[in-house]
């Protein structure tokens, strides 16, 4: 070390130091911040990785506050309803007893009727003033809007969500009979003349019940016809003459239930108590027999639904896919004709109605779900089968009022709890198999991200102050250092003695 113009060990520990002290600066900004990352150039790709991860965990976020929001709003609308339940469940109180005219005065049953009618109203209250926000929630706003429906396609048809096609204001839903319903049916076949030969007596079981009707000798065909169907509504089982030939057979047919007797659930069963062993006579001519030994069963509806297979029940289809939920109650003269097997039949769903969720973080039809809540005002309510029909059919004066016709008034307003209570089913099940089940999924998928996220961008402070005590030392040796070396040029005065 004879040169003083360079000091180069004092230029080597300046850099030294400056390195150190750059990273014990570093060191002290992720201790002082928290964050491993404080700058692109920190770690570039981990950055763009984290920033990923940190849109994901924001958009997941929301996603669990829109599930919480669709969550409070079917508690707000399964809360009205339920009070609607309520109402109904004291209507069939007040109907069942009316029904029992013999023991009740005009009077007793008109008190219960006024009951009634003050519930009705109190149900369309409830129908058209229950809101989440501004928005009414059982008035039909929410309900899907269906065109196309005619009165031999179907009879019923309730979408329980629909996906409309992004660009399209309709949703096209074509349903096509596989193989048609078809009642319970027993035929007496094979008898001649016009009357019975000798007394008949018939045992008729149906979905209803049991009776036993004895018909006089000499009884026309068409009294027997009359006899059976005297007995329907306790049996669940009618009589028609058949319309091939005059007095070629009668057919009996099960005709109980929402699909008037169709479905593998109706049967019909008839006895011949006769003790002859020959089945029962009919005409001095001939003897009939009873087809399928007297048993039948009905079979339910087989269809497709935009070429997905339905669940049947009777003339019901029901489907639930991604894209469509929903329930299609067929008329007898499509989904319950052997010539409709193949018989396709279109309606649309318009976009107008309905509830759309965000559920997801994406924007695909995956992360959204769709779902509509029924209009339940008391027209809506109950059934348009000929056997029953709607709730506001039963207030003071109109035809199924407890005075006019109580045991109507009764099948109508059970109808009505089956439509409620369904309804309350759906939003249950939306709620709990949907909803629920998805926050907790989103809220897994956070947790998980967020712990991702953290393991590249925080800082790990064991391992950092660990860094950081080391780089202390560092900059503490180099300024010790650098003072030393400062001072080797000083040993060229001994040169100059």
């Amino acid at each position: 070390m004879t040169r003083i113009n360079t000091n180069v060990p004092a230029l080597i520990a300046i850099r030294r130091l400056s390195e150190n002290g750059t990273l014990l600066s570093k060191s002290l900004e992720r201790l002082s911040t928290g964050f491993r990352i404080n700058s692109a150039a920190d770690d570039p790709a981990g950055l763009i990785i984290s920033e990923r991860l940190r849109t994901q965990i924001a958009t997941l976020r929301k996603a669990v506050s829109n599930n919480e929001r669709a969550q409070n709003l079917i508690r707000t609308a399964e809360g009205s309803i339920q009070e609607i339940n309520t109402l109904l469940l004291s209507m069939v109180d007040l109907a069942t007893e009316a029904a029992n005219t013999g023991a009740l005065s005009a009077e007793e049953i008109e008190a219960n009727q006024n009951q009634i009618d003050a519930a009705i109203q109190a149900i369309d209250r409830i129908a058209n003033t229950a809101k989440f926000g501004t928005q009414h929630l059982l008035d039909g706003t929410l309900d899907y809007t269906v065109s196309g429906i005619t009165a031999s396609s179907l009879d019923e048809t309730d979408i329980f969500g629909a996906s409309i096609p992004t660009g399209q204001s309709t949703l096209a839903v074509r349903i096509k009979v596989v193989d048609d319903a078809e009642r319970g049916s027993v035929r007496l076949s094979a008898f001649k003349g016009t009357s019975a030969a000798s007394a008949i007596t018939l045992q008729i079981s149906g979905n209803e019940g049991t009776a036993v009707i004895v018909i006089a000798a000499s009884s026309t065909a068409s009294s027997i016809v009359a006899a059976v169907n005297s007995v329907k509504d306790s049996t669940g089982v009618s009589a028609v003459r058949s319309t091939v030939a005059a007095n070629s057979g009668i057919t009996f047919l099960s005709v109980a239930g929402e699909s008037s007797g169709f479905g593998a659930d109706q049967f019909v069963k008839i006895v011949d108590l006769d003790t002859d062993g020959n089945g029962v006579k009919i005409g001095s001519t001939g003897t009939a027999r009873l087809t399928d030994g007297g048993v039948d069963f009905g079979k339910d509806i087989i269809a497709t639904v935009n070429g997905v297979a339905a669940a049947g029940k009777g003339l019901r289809a029901v489907i639930n896919t991604q894209t469509l939920k929903g329930s299609f109650l067929l008329d007898a003269t499509f989904g319950g004709r052997a010539s409709s097997v193949g018989l396709t039949k279109r309606i649309d769903v318009k976009s107008t109605g309905g509830l759309t969720f965000q559920l997801g973080s994406g924007t695909t039809a995956n992360d959204k779900e769709f779902f509509g809540i029924k209009q339940l005002n008391t027209f809506n309510l109950g059934s348009g089968s000929s056997l029953t029909g709607f709730l506001n059919q039963i207030v003071s004066g109109q035809s199924y009022s407890l005075k006019n016709n109580p045991d109507r008034a009764l099948r109508i307003i059970q109808a009505a709890i089956d439509d409620v209570t369904a309804q309350r089913g759906r939003l249950g099940a939306e709620e709990k198999n949907v909803i629920q089940s998805n926050i907790a999924s989103l809220q897994v998928t956070i947790e998980n991200m967020a712990a991702a996220e953290s393991r590249i961008r925080d800082t790990d402070f064991a391992s950092e102050t660990a860094e950081f005590t080391r780089l202390q030392i560092l900059v503490q040796a180099g300024t010790a250092i650098l003072a030393q070396a400062n001072l080797l040029p000083q040993s060229v005065l001994q040169l100059l003695g």
